[in-house]
């Protein structure tokens, strides 16, 4: 384990580590942005997690660079289960003194690796966690648009709880004893869950300006909305719901979990299933009763004891009640 208090050289070995499950369209993409860093002292750590399709020969074309590693898995470990993606053993497998993560159908832009290591030069020695701003490049458009989460420094784990997710899932740049303090064995390893457990303990800094790009198209793992909620249900009631955070935040952490219990029953709802709604709806209010007040809540209670028809009637002539769907990347 590193030592926190340590001074950290001026060009540190950075491992930036790519999961890939058939990506093969996009990893080679993604594998070049990281070796196109302006910042030279890197290293780069892609996995094959079981890829059924061409991923691991699109990988292999860049087995010859010296700076890359190769990680190859015959089975795939998805994310929910612990060791997910293999990016544990990527990390205890990586050398850096910081990671950062890069998803196989992403990017990185040329200075964000040499942006965030010139931040820690400057910034507090409690600092864990350097993120950064984004784009997201919708392919059915061929369009990219800003992309900004929020733009808060210091003690964090608050705004989590109050405004949800701070960083772009990609943003990071992160001190390895991050992940000594929150291991990387849990079953959100390698998901933007790990940066918010890293918030419980860990100050935050931000370069403003937009340095990745996440790419929307159709295979995204989050446009599966049934198997991502259930994901994070198991991330929040093991890490928040039943772990050390209540006692830091208290009443804060049953908000944040109900704030994304009743943004995927809303989700549900748009798609006229009633069933996943209510029951996305009413973990909410369990969890806190005050949000019986929201105007969207007091909607969709109603709209749940409709008949489908006519709830189906209500949403398609009333712009959806505004229940307008949220995307998690977890």
């Amino acid at each position: 384990m590193l030592n926190s208090s340590k001074r950290y050289n001026t060009t540190p070995l950075v491992s930036i580590i790519i999961p890939c499950y058939n990506y093969e369209k996009f990893v080679g993409k993604s594998i070049e942005s990281a070796l196109n860093q302006t910042y030279g002292n890197i290293e780069v750590i892609v996995i094959d997690n079981g890829s059924t399709d061409n991923s691991l020969l699109e990988i292999e074309k860049f087995s010859n660079n010296k700076k890359v590693k190769i990680l190859r898995f015959k089975n795939n470990n998805p994310p929910g289960k612990k060791g997910s993606f293999h990016v544990g053993d990527a990390i205890e497998e990586s050398k850096g003194e910081y990671i950062s993560m890069l998803y196989a159908d992403d990017w990185y832009l040329p200075n964000k690796i040499a942006k965030q290591v010139e931040l820690f030069d400057r910034t507090h020695s409690s600092t864990g966690v350097v993120y950064c701003h984004g784009y997201r490049y919708f392919e059915s458009l061929n369009k990219e648009i800003e992309w900004k989460m929020q733009s808060v420094r210091g003690y964090v784990f608050k705004d989590y709880l109050l405004n949800g997710d701070v960083v772009i899932p990609i943003s990071p740049l992160v001190k390895r004893y991050c992940y000594d303090v929150i291991g990387v064995k849990n079953i959100w390893t390698g998901t933007e869950y790990d940066i918010l457990m890293m918030s419980q303990f860990f100050d935050f800094d931000f370069v403003d300006e937009h340095l990745v790009v996440m790419r929307d198209h159709n295979n995204n793992d989050a446009k599966n909305i049934y198997s991502v909620y259930q994901r994070v249900k198991s991330f929040h009631t093991e890490a928040l719901l039943t772990g050390d955070a209540k006692s830091r935040a208290g009443r804060l952490v049953a908000r944040r979990v109900a704030m994304d219990y009743l943004a995927y029953g809303l989700n549900f709802m748009t798609r006229l299933d009633m069933k996943y709604a209510k029951v996305a709806i009413f973990d909410a209010i369990r969890l806190y009763p005050l949000y019986i007040f929201k105007p969207k809540l007091l909607i969709s209670l109603f709209l749940l004891f409709l008949p489908l028809n006519v709830a189906k009637y209500f949403l398609k002539n009333s712009g959806k009640m505004y229940l307008l769907e949220k995307e998690i990347h977890v």
